[in-house]
């Protein structure tokens, strides 16, 4: 499934500030240009949803690089209840 209106920022490996932010499309796409070279880490945010950050490497002149991005449900704050 294909989540639009999900905040995408990015960072250069290592860094605590984030340097691009950007949300998805109708279709749940995202382009961010970055300089070539180092390593990036790109943090997804979704209201009801785990956060989720990808390491990605510029390196090699990659023109396009393509991720998918599994978002995981929030636990509804049940407590287990132990017998």
């Amino acid at each position: 499934m294909a989540y639009p209106g999900v905040q995408v920022r990015v960072r250069l490996k290592g860094d605590k500030k984030f340097k691009w932010d950007t949300y998805t499309n109708s279709r749940g796409e995202f382009a961010v240009r970055v300089p070539e070279g180092p390593d990036y880490e790109v943090f997804v945010h979704m209201k009801h949803f785990q956060d989720v950050s990808e390491f990605v490497s510029a390196k090699g002149g990659v023109v396009q690089q393509q991720l998918s991005i599994r978002m995981q449900p929030v636990s509804q704050g049940k407590a287990e209840v132990k017998k």
